[in-house]
């Protein structure tokens, strides 16, 4: 079966008159760009897979750290999908032969990264993460950003809508995004390669919805200690640091905590909970939610899969072909 191309990969629609809600969200950005003016690598990409019906491409579900473990999402959303939505049998039956290879019982999965199963195409897709900086602080959270709703975990449903509609300053930061390439001298030369090469591949960049890390400060760095999808589920995480994963730390270790440092822990925890602003200072320690953007590259026939490099440095290869 042939798919139709991706519409708009290579575009962006600015307009002069969004909703109230996004022209809001457009101008917390500028403000943005123009505190924290530069962009710099969040860590290594995240992994998940996107379904293509029709023009339409929707993400399935993102999160992995790798690619073999986006394939084991998509496993297990083909195997939900042929149980519980699927009404043609024989589709229904491909589903689960293909998660089958994808997550078998014995043996090792097969590494491949796209699958076309009765009207739909199903792929593996790569998602890089940046932040905004400025004066050596990284961008916190906007006053526009709020926890999303349960069934939004994991962009689960979402839509890579490339000619959607987009701000001036929305606009302008995917145009920075298209050049965007790794810190000179920070990765080996044939990553610095496929990224070249992917801005040629896909040259269009869709912004998608922003994740949260808490980072402890230490002098002139930044330690990353736990995050959420949301601001205040960030706050939530850290709070819970400190009431529920320190003293379960410290049982585990054969070392309960004694009764007074479970008492600071707590006391720690409700004060983080009782602040306000994106900064907390509990115990002598000092942590900050940081905002970590997230960026999905584009091209004609759809969006961007797993690089070469991504494979190899989990020890597989994966490949683009058709069942």
């Amino acid at each position: 079966m042939s798919f139709p191309l991706m519409p708009g990969f290579d575009h962006i629609n600015v307009v002069a008159d969004l909703d109230p809600v996004a022209a809001m969200r457009d101008s917390d950005l500028g403000d943005r760009i123009r505190m924290y003016p530069k962009l710099l690598p969040a860590g290594a990409p995240d992994f998940g897979y996107a379904v293509q019906r029709g023009t339409e491409w929707r993400i399935g579900c993102v999160g992995a750290m790798d690619p073999e473990g986006a394939r084991y999402s998509l496993a297990a959303g083909l195997r939900i999908e042929a149980k519980e939505r699927e009404e043609d049998p024989e589709v229904a039956r491909t589903m689960r032969a293909v998660a089958d290879r994808l997550d078998p019982e014995d043996g090792k999965q097969l590494p491949k990264d796209e699958w076309e199963i009765g009207d739909r195409r199903f792929r593996v897709i790569r998602i890089e993460k940046f932040t905004l900086i400025g004066r050596r602080v990284m961008e916190p959270p906007r006053a526009t950003d709020t926890d999303p709703p349960d069934e939004a975990r994991f962009l689960e449903d979402h839509l890579i809508d490339p000619p959607a509609p987009a701000g001036q300053w929305e606009a302008q930061l995917r145009l920075n995004l298209v050049g965007h390439l790794p810190i000179p001298g920070t990765v080996p030369e044939t990553v610095e390669l496929e990224a070249r090469h992917a801005i040629r591949t896909h040259p269009g960049v869709v912004l998608l919805p922003p994740t949260f890390t808490v980072v402890e400060i230490k002098g002139d760095t930044w330690d990353p200690l736990t995050g959420a999808d949301g601001p205040d589920q960030a706050r939530t995480h850290l709070a819970r640091y400190f009431s529920e994963l320190l003293p379960r730390l410290l049982e585990f270790q054969g070392e309960p905590a004694e009764p007074e440092e479970i008492a600071e822990w707590e006391d720690a925890a409700e004060r983080i909970e009782a602040m306000s602003g994106p900064e907390f200072a509990v115990l002598d320690r000092r942590f900050r939610i940081v905002r970590v953007s997230r960026m999905l590259r584009v091209g004609r026939d759809g969006p961007e899969g797993p690089r070469p490099s991504d494979q190899e440095r989990y020890g597989m290869h994966g490949t683009q072909s058709r069942s």
